[in-house]
């Protein structure tokens, strides 16, 4: 089954909200170790057809601590949001990609650019070898 396809069928989904790619949202993120959690800021990063069938969706983690510079984070300014409103400029972090279920994600921040979504898409492909 190619990555995208709807694979779960005929079942309700108890959260109607629609998780697009490009949306900000708040969320409760596990540490890198596993240990803890941490409510903050999230890119939902996978695809709106796969997030409209599957329970979970992909985020990458936002942080609005000035990380160390590396090469695939990008930065995230107000005027990046076609919606919503951050509190500070924060860095977008690439290098971590995580898989929440939906119910994980407790508020609605904004919407990042086409631009903005396009800049995070490019950083993963070199990041990954895409």
């Amino acid at each position: 089954m190619p990555c995208g396809t709807p694979w779960k069928t005929g079942r309700l989904r108890m959260n109607s909200l629609n998780f697009d790619q490009g949306m900000l949202v708040t969320a409760n993120i596990l540490f890198s170790n596993q240990i803890g959690l941490k409510l903050r800021p999230a890119l939902i990063i996978s695809g709106s057809g796969y997030n409209r069938e599957s329970d979970d969706v992909v985020v990458l983690k936002v942080t609005s601590t000035r990380e160390k510079p590396f090469p695939c984070n990008v930065d995230l300014r107000q005027d990046d949001l076609v919606d919503g409103k951050t509190k500070n400029e924060s860095t977008i972090l690439v290098d971590f990609p995580i898989t929440i279920e939906k119910g994980q994600a407790l508020n609605y921040i904004g919407k990042i650019s086409a631009e903005k979504l396009a800049e995070v898409k490019q950083k993963m492909r070199e990041l990954y070898g895409l």
